[in-house]
């Protein structure tokens, strides 16, 4: 009897069924590069609340989060390059708060020769707030959206302050 040549049976083995092993590598091979670019082409389906809860607030957006201030703010939304602050008083704002609000609006860092930052008025139409509009038109930089709810911090009676109360967007 013979004995047995493992170097013989492996390269029989390779000449009667090489061609079968080459072609499943290569079939391994394009399923997977068929694999990956199925995936990179339709990713996983995103919920519309887990884009919800990955979306900023509107104080995130707008820095005013981070803001420390004497009291509450938020805001409702965006109209474009105006915002309009409700400024709520603890009691029904009087001329002398009103005049209190236009002097902060004064401290605020003023124009120079190469920076707008917007224009500010203040006005009472209504019975039970001041409001502030800052517009932001043609302005240069948005320092402005941060700095008014800063400088009416050290107001007394001041209960809260909405940003866009009532905005579309």
């Amino acid at each position: 009897m013979r004995e047995f040549d493992n170097r013989k049976s492996l390269k029989t083995f390779w000449r009667r069924h090489g061609h079968q092993l080459a072609g499943l590598i290569v079939l391994a091979g394009v399923l997977t590069i068929g694999y990956i670019g199925y995936r990179e082409s339709h990713p996983k389906a995103v919920s519309v609340d887990d884009i919800n809860s990955e979306m900023p607030t509107y104080e995130e957006t707008l820095g005013i989060d981070k803001l420390k201030l004497s009291y509450d703010i938020k805001v409702d939304g965006f109209d474009g390059e105006m915002f309009l602050y409700s400024v709520y008083f603890e009691n029904p704002p009087t001329d002398e708060d009103i005049s209190v609000v236009e002097e902060c609006m004064d401290k605020l860092p003023q124009d120079d020769e190469n920076t707008y930052h917007g224009d500010v008025m203040v006005f009472a139409d209504e019975p039970d707030k001041v409001t502030v509009m800052l517009d932001l038109g043609n302005a240069d930089d948005e320092q402005y959206i941060t700095e008014i709810p800063k400088a009416l911090d050290g107001m007394k009676g001041i209960k809260k302050v909405v940003i866009n109360e009532d905005a579309e967007y």
